[in-house]
């Protein structure tokens, strides 16, 4: 008996360090979000708008929140250091899949989770790039940007976790139980797609949800070799 997925748990570990640091360094309130939103990170991902860029960033009389401004930059710069390691620990995990159960199938998940770190990177550099221009207010282009590689992110990642429902949904209680919220995740990944609202902090939650359950996983789970 061993346990295969050890690697990709220590990853794991590191991610969760990571998240606290984020949790720690991005702003956790924000005067103004757009409805259904209450995680700034999250509504600015998911931003749309100018308006909604300045209701966030500035002040009623326009004045720039530069301490909410540089938190939010410091946090964005950090997250490349984030999403290189979910990113690996994805990938490490569904190769893991594939190598134990023989199936290539779940390479797909290895490679959609290199997709993933892509479009992360350049979500990030829109991001960055509104910050950079608030002042002038020509941040258009980088919005139009950041809803598509925003979404091919958080798409991504529903996607692999289908990919590893057939790997979960094999197992016991709790893989059952991480199977079934891979599925309500990418459900309600649809349901934010299609209706921007508090629908996308439930979405964030139940990713968070999944990643922690499948770092737990990784430590319980043992492969008998014999």
């Amino acid at each position: 008996m061993n346990k295969p997925f050890l690697k990709a748990g220590y990853v794991g570990l590191l991610v969760i360090v990571m998240s606290i640091i984020l949790v720690i360094i991005f702003p956790s309130k924000a005067p103004r979000m757009p409805d259904g939103f209450f995680t700034p990170i999250i509504a600015f991902e998911f931003i749309e708008t100018k308006a909604e860029v300045f209701q966030l960033f500035a002040t009623t009389d326009g004045t720039i929140r530069q301490t909410m401004v540089d938190a939010m930059d410091l946090g964005n710069q950090l997250d490349f250091i984030y999403m290189s390691l979910y990113s690996l620990f994805l990938l490490i995990f569904c190769v893991k899949c594939a190598q134990i159960s023989s199936k290539k199938f779940y390479y797909m998940g290895a490679v959609i989770a290199v997709v993933v770190l892509s479009a992360d990177a350049l979500e990030n550099i829109q991001l960055l790039g509104i910050t950079a221009n608030l002042e002038t207010g020509d941040f258009k282009q980088y919005l139009a940007w950041l809803h598509l590689f925003t979404w091919i992110k958080w798409g991504g990642i529903t996607v692999i976790f289908l990919v590893l429902f057939f790997w979960f949904i094999k197992g016991g209680i709790f893989s059952k139980v991480i199977a079934s919220t891979g599925i309500l995740s990418f459900a309600s990944g649809v349901l934010a797609y299609l209706n921007r609202s508090v629908l996308n902090e439930i979405f964030g939650l139940t990713v968070a949800v999944m990643f922690i359950m499948m770092i737990l996983y990784c430590f319980i789970y043992k492969y008998d070799t014999d």
